[in-house]
């Protein structure tokens, strides 16, 4: 049942919030924070493929890159600079 499990994570987060002695403010920071990974996690699995044994491979469009990759000194994705003059 969904209602149930919603039910339980709220609980589980408001257990976070008393544990910690968060206020309003500081638990909205951790939530947007947690989603803020979530959504890095899901575009590194994007960017990567997904899981290994998917078939064929093939090279991200401009589209499907993700607009930050690279830019903390992680690998770069070959193709992203096409077009800029150095």
């Amino acid at each position: 049942m969904p209602g149930a499990d919603l039910e339980k994570r709220m609980a589980e987060l408001l257990e976070i919030k008393g544990k910690h002695n968060l206020d309003n403010d500081q638990f909205l920071l951790f939530m947007g924070l947690t989603n803020l990974m979530g959504i890095i996690n899901l575009l590194e699995v994007r960017v990567t493929g997904g899981a290994k044994g998917n078939g064929a491979r093939r090279s991200p469009s401009p589209q499907e890159m993700v607009p930050f990759l690279g830019m903390f000194g992680g690998p770069k994705v070959r193709g992203q600079a096409d077009g800029v003059a150095k």
